[in-house]
């Protein structure tokens, strides 16, 4: 299998995207892809099954005919019949972070891209929760999916926009920190990002980390603010 660089990544998300202005007849500068449409853009059918919130499938992809059974939400087993052009969401995914479910559905296009171009021959491919591997102190991934997570995000997030929203917004070459509470008004700002390209905020923070506009993100909830402010009194 022939694996692709960060700038073939980048190249290749490019032309994707220049075919779908074309194909949507966008002539906007910034806009949000829309997952969906990108799916039908490339004749690929987007199908939900509802697997649960503790399922650790996300979504999966069929590049050829077959059936799968699967265990859904109510713990029965079901059988789909897949073509090769299907790509199954975890239904559980609409309920929650839309920029996940929107990660997730450019994630398995992203594989589709990947076959036809490096002729990956996939038969399926299912996108999990990520593993945690302690021993290491790190999230296992292999490059088959380091390459599709890089694709989705560029395919969401295009370079030339992200930079000309980042400089907008931002009007700095680079951030050095986003903390949620102690950058407030950055962070504001960093979530009407988030919002403009349907990403989470995770995925964009990666994003500006690759591109080297952020240095440190670090989202803390209001229980932080014990850690951060702590009660000094006698």
């Amino acid at each position: 299998m022939v694996y692709l660089r960060s700038d073939e990544i980048s190249s290749l998300a490019a032309q994707t995207i220049q075919k779908y202005r074309e194909y949507i007849g966008a002539d906007w500068e910034l806009f949000k892809v829309n997952p969906i449409t990108l799916a039908e853009m490339w004749g690929l059918n987007v199908k939900s099954v509802d697997l649960g919130e503790d399922s650790d499938i996300m979504g999966f992809t069929a590049f050829n005919d077959m059936d799968i059974t699967l265990t859904d939400v109510n713990q029965s087993d079901i059988t789909l019949e897949l073509s090769g052009r299907t790509i199954v969401i975890n239904e559980a995914l609409t309920r929650g972070c839309a920029g996940r479910l929107n990660f997730t559905i450019a994630h398995e296009i992203a594989h589709h891209i990947i076959d036809i171009v490096c002729g990956a021959n996939y038969s399926v491919k299912f996108r999990l929760l990520p593993h945690f591997e302690k021993a290491n102190n790190r999230y296992s991934l292999d490059y088959d999916e380091y390459m599709a997570n890089q694709l989705a995000a560029a395919l969401l997030m295009p370079d030339a926009f992200v930079e000309k929203a980042f400089d907008s917004l931002f009007g700095v070459k680079r951030l050095e920190r986003i903390h949620s509470i102690l950058d407030k008004m950055i962070f504001k700002k960093f979530c009407a990002m988030a919002a403009l390209f349907g990403v989470s905020k995770s995925a964009l923070a990666i994003r500006l980390q690759k591109k080297g506009l952020l240095g440190e993100y670090i989202f803390a909830g209001y229980e932080s603010l014990l850690d951060i402010f702590p009660d000094t009194a006698a």
